[in-house]
């Protein structure tokens, strides 16, 4: 019994020196270790050093020869001291059976440590985790109706298993000396038991935790991780703990109106891509950006109606009448190439020399070059010889020579160039077409020449500078046979004199 006790006591002694030994090692780290340096995790972990309560219930074992047997239970206090050491307090109940004698029961308390061979108290750590155990009892023990004490050191192997922040499972295996002394009639002696258990921790309490582990938002990432700390309650958020942007433009999804804006787009603060002129085409593809308030605009932006389909939309067209296929400027209205005021498509002089007053048909009375009429004779700069003018517009009433209104407002046109020109003389031509009597047109035609003289001499022209001559219908320019062609030949020219 004297070796068993030495034995005992050399692996006591081992356990606690290596305990300690780790311990100083842990607090005073060597001059090598001293030079190393650990990256800091994330979010420091902190021991869970919280009380735990482990009911407990086994067996007991003793004598070798005929292995006396019986129940034990108990309770155990456990609290973390450092990453492996942990304090063991309790105190247990056991019966023991025995062959050669009677039953007697224990009553002990207990005194320890368990030294874990991982750090078991922290959220990285395993949850299988072994143990050593040792420490010192004292107890009361009943026998055959006599009580005396016993104390002596214990030890033991076991393993936890942790299921969750607060519950683990432990089994352990214990060996435990009694010295009794007593002077009656158990003499002093030394007895041994076997102690198998299994018990249920308990932590009490909240667990402890780093400051940078709390999570303030509620979002799932720690503080200490959370590059958006005050994400509103119910957001989703991403590793950084911010709240999610699927389509990254900026604006979080629980605030983007427009969750799948294309990549690069600039966007407002609703997650919509900017439409900066309103007309619901965003920047990114409105091909015009400044389209007025209101105005109706196609996929592209721009403005959806043009009602004279020049190519300019209405609400800058400044000619929305424009003829089809007649070529315009930026404002919608036809081109005039000379600056004259009479447009391309009308002006029969279209390279008039600049400032130079033109009639209706927008050439000057000298100085610029007609372009011919088919049939009609062309000098050497391909400008028409005959120096007549027709003055395109200037109507009659039905087989009057009374003017129209829009024939008067022509020749008002007329007597300004008239005026420019002060030197020019001209002979005023009325022609016809041929229906009708060749005497009664020509009579006709008369006229209607004397009432444009004198309507241009009553705007100023000196009726000396114009000479009104009647052609009836013998100079034809267009087809009789048609309406069109007889239209054209029912005018008056002006022909400047030498």
């Amino acid at each position: 019994m004297a070796n068993m006790r030495s034995w005992i006591t050399l692996v006591l002694g081992m356990t606690l020196g290596t305990a300690f030994a780790q311990e100083v090692e842990r607090l005073e780290p060597d001059a090598a270790a001293a030079t190393a340096v650990e990256a800091p995790a994330p979010v420091p972990e902190v021991l869970d050093n919280r009380w735990s309560l482990v009911p407990i219930v086994g067996g007991i074992f003793s004598d070798e020869s005929d292995l006396d047997n019986g129940l034990m239970g108990g309770l155990r206090a456990m609290r973390p001291l450092t990453d492996r050491i942990t304090l063991d307090l309790g105190v247990d109940y056991s019966v023991l059976e025995t062959r050669n004698a009677g039953d007697y029961e224990r009553i002990t308390g207990r005194i320890g440590g368990l030294l874990f061979i991982g750090k078991p108290f922290y959220d990285s750590s395993s949850d299988f985790q072994p143990y050593l155990a040792a420490g010192a009892h004292i107890s009361k023990v009943d026998f055959i109706g006599q009580s005396t004490g016993a104390f002596g050191p214990y030890g033991g192997l076991g393993f936890m298993q942790r299921f969750s922040d607060s519950i683990s499972g432990m089994i352990e295996a214990r060996y435990q000396l009694d010295d009794i002394r007593d002077d009656g009639f158990l003499a002093d002696q030394t007895y041994y038991t076997y102690q198998v258990f299994a018990g249920m921790r308990v932590a009490l309490g909240e667990k402890p935790q780093h400051p940078d582990a709390a999570d303030d938002d509620g979002d799932g990432v720690p503080n200490g991780l959370d590059q958006c700390p005050n994400t509103p309650a119910g957001v989703l958020v991403d590793a950084r703990g911010c709240a999610l942007d699927t389509d990254g433009d900026g604006v979080p999804d629980y605030l983007d109106q427009c969750p799948n804006t294309p990549a690069g787009a600039e966007v407002g603060p609703d997650g919509c891509p900017l439409d900066s002129d309103g007309d619901g085409v965003p920047d990114g593809r409105d091909k015009c950006p400044g389209t007025p308030a209101g105005v109706e605009v196609d996929a592209d932006g721009c403005p959806a109606t043009d009602a004279d389909g020049d190519g300019v939309p209405d609400f800058r067209d400044l000619c929305p009448d424009s003829p089809a296929g007649v070529p315009v400027g930026e404002d919608g209205c036809p081109l005039d190439s000379d600056g004259d005021g009479i447009p391309d498509y009308l002006d029969e002089c279209p390279n008039s020399p600049a400032g130079a007053k033109v009639l209706p048909n927008g050439c000057a009375l000298s100085g610029d070059c007609r372009k011919p009429r088919p049939g009609e004779e062309v000098d050497a700069n391909g400008c028409a010889v005959d120096r007549g003018f027709i003055l395109k517009g200037v109507k009659f009433e039905f087989d009057s020579a009374i003017l129209t209104e829009e024939a008067k407002r022509i020749l008002d046109r007329v007597s300004e160039t008239l005026v420019a020109y002060p030197e020019i003389n001209v002979e005023l031509e009325g022609h016809t077409d041929n229906i009708g009597t060749a005497a009664y047109n020509l009579g006709l035609s008369e006229r209607r020449a004397i009432s444009v003289k004198e309507y241009l001499a009553g705007r100023g022209i000196a009726p000396t500078r114009m000479v009104p001559v009647g052609y009836g219908l013998t100079q034809p320019i267009a087809d009789n046979s048609t309406e069109d062609g007889r239209e054209d030949n029912r005018r008056v020219e002006l022909t400047v004199r030498d």
